[in-house]
């Protein structure tokens, strides 16, 4: 996780935490795992492009 994601995450879960609706900490808790999910696809896409890139062919 970069940066800005641990900054994101971080502030995502101070919203999860002061907010006083279900519906507003549910959407942050959502808003949090989807950025989660993009920062693994970001990986896994980085080291396929690397794979294949040393791949013989």
């Amino acid at each position: 996780m970069d940066e800005n994601q641990r900054w994101a995450h971080e502030e995502l879960t101070r919203l999860m935490k002061d907010s006083p609706t279900y519906e507003n900490q549910a959407f942050y808790r959502a808003l949090d795992q989807l950025m989660l999910k993009q920062a693994q696809r970001l990986i896994n896409a980085a080291g396929e492009l690397d794979g294949r890139s040393w791949a013989d062919k």
